[in-house]
């Protein structure tokens, strides 16, 4: 059974993946920077020492240092969009000393053309670029050399019809293969953040799970502490949810736990944090929020949940809770506020009788 996940943004996709093509990129330079000397020797044997034959050895000299600087600027640079220009510009340089290489070798020569096809292919399957930009300058490059046959003599039209045919069969088959590729790593990104997402939330109400409450607790707590700010968190009980869940049956009770998750989040801030402590329990992470914004929240939180009831089956059930709240004190670490903001002891007298007063209603 096929399972599609969530599409990954493209720079979702380039970040998860830039260490891995940061490294790619840097050995297919380092492997072209090794093809540099067989190259500069073919146009050595295939020149006289002229001024032709000066230049392209320029060039290719200029093709290297290139190569060089861009490894170090993969090694040391973060900034990803400035990394795929350098890498674009290098292979464009690449095949444009290599196609000026071609034409200035003799018209019965075509050897030349395995390399162009080994370059193409190696460009499409190696190098991590987006495969939109890429194939432009690879196209172009094959395109250019197909039309160079007219220029050469070949010996034969076999020879010849084998070159038109063989060159953009390898340039689409790298084109395929690459694309392949970045497909095939998209998916697994895809289906390795949802299995993150899904080992980190509910699976009943869908917030966080306490693992990831605490995670993101603990990063919280050491935030505010570094920047001096309050830090409160809040734990919702319903009342007398086990007899619900025995009488009406566990299906009635998710139901329930439901519909209170969604009213929780409506009395939230956008930047709190929600997630389902135990059977009945809820526990909300208030960043930068003082006692007195804490004890508000929690009226507001308690009046939104036992509002109006919650329609399960054609039935109206009633439900009631408490909520507790804890604000961060010195020393404190985020199982000890949740411990205390679970406890209540943080609160007035008259706000624990006011919780004492809040009776389940009847079902």
């Amino acid at each position: 059974m096929q399972t599609n996940y969530k599409d990954v943004s493209e720079e979702n996709y380039r970040s998860q993946y830039i260490k891995q093509d940061r490294a790619q990129v840097r050995r297919v330079v380092r492997i072209m920077l090794w093809a540099f000397l067989p190259l500069a020797l073919i146009d050595v044997l295939f020149h006289e020492f002229d001024i032709p034959l000066a230049i392209l050895l320029v060039m290719r000299l200029a093709g290297f240092a290139y190569s060089l600087w861009l490894i170090r600027q993969y090694g040391r640079e973060e900034n990803v969009p400035k990394l795929d220009r350098y890498a674009m510009h290098w292979i464009v340089m690449v095949l444009l000393i290599q196609f000026i290489s071609n034409t200035c070798l003799p018209r019965d020569y075509l050897g030349h053309y395995m390399v162009d096809a080994w370059l193409v292919l190696m460009a499409f399957i190696s190098l991590p670029l987006a495969l939109s930009v890429l194939r432009i300058p690879l196209y172009l490059f094959v395109a250019a050399s197909c039309l160079l046959l007219l220029y050469k003599q070949s010996g034969t039209f076999s020879q010849a019809a084998s070159v038109l045919l063989v060159l953009p069969a390898v340039a689409i088959t790298g084109h395929a293969i690459a694309s392949y590729v970045h497909r095939y790593r998209r998916k697994l990104l895809s289906a390795e953040q949802e299995l993150e997402r899904q080992a980190n939330i509910d699976p009943v109400t869908g917030v966080a799970n306490w693992k990831e409450f605490m995670r993101i607790s603990d990063t919280e707590l050491q935030r505010h502490r570094r920047l001096g700010k309050q830090l409160s968190m809040l734990v919702l009980d319903l009342d007398d949810f086990k007899h619900i869940n025995d009488t009406h049956g566990p299906q009635v009770g998710d139901v329930i736990l439901v519909e209170v998750s969604r009213r929780v989040k409506r009395a939230m801030r956008a930047y709190d944090c929600i997630a389902r402590f135990s059977g009945e329990e809820f526990c909300v992470l208030l960043p930068e929020a003082s006692a007195e914004d804490a004890n508000k929240i929690a009226d507001r939180t308690r009046a939104t949940v036992i509002a109006m009831p919650i329609s399960v089956s054609g039935k109206e059930m009633k439900v009631s809770a408490s909520v507790r709240t804890a604000t961060l004190r010195e020393g404190d670490t985020a199982l000890s506020l949740l411990r205390r903001a679970g406890e209540g002891s943080d609160r007035s007298e008259q706000e624990v009788l006011q919780d004492v007063n809040l009776m389940p209603a009847p079902v």
